[in-house]
């Protein structure tokens, strides 16, 4: 009884779908696909796409790639390395006067780095939400 069932059910390809009802699904598709392509304003969004993708590689090769972006990040990120001479404050010696100093060195100030890395993760998100809303759209 069960084997009846089982063959009937690959007889009728229930659970896949008529490949004649697939095929022709396919070609709807391809029909739908190809006027949707046609329009002037697809045909025109493209084109400005393509624009707009060659001149940010264009600014991209000009500014010196990935090495120079990697660079200009390490310089904002990295505090400015000053020369081991101007800066003995590890070995100098000094006699204490009574008075304790504050020591206001020991504070970094400025924007933290843990600010730049959650607003670069807030901003490539967005940006990657926005070209997904986009896509879906069509």
């Amino acid at each position: 009884m069960i084997d009846a069932y089982i063959a009937q059910d690959y007889q009728e390809d229930a659970f896949f779908g008529n490949k004649k009802k697939r095929k022709a699904r396919r070609q709807a598709r391809k029909a739908r696909r190809a006027v949707r392509n046609a329009n002037p304003k697809v045909i025109a969004r493209k084109a400005r796409q393509k624009v707009f993708a060659k001149k940010i590689g264009n600014v991209y090769r000009d500014i010196g790639g990935a090495t120079a972006i990697g660079q200009a990040v390490d310089t904002l990120l990295n505090p400015i390395q000053t020369d081991s001479l101007e800066s003995s404050s590890d070995f100098e010696l000094g006699l204490s006067s009574g008075q304790e100093q504050d020591d206001t060195s020991d504070e970094k100030s400025g924007i933290p780095v843990l600010f730049f890395v959650i607003g670069g993760v807030l901003v490539v998100g967005i940006i990657g939400v926005v070209i997904y809303k986009k896509r879906q759209s069509h």
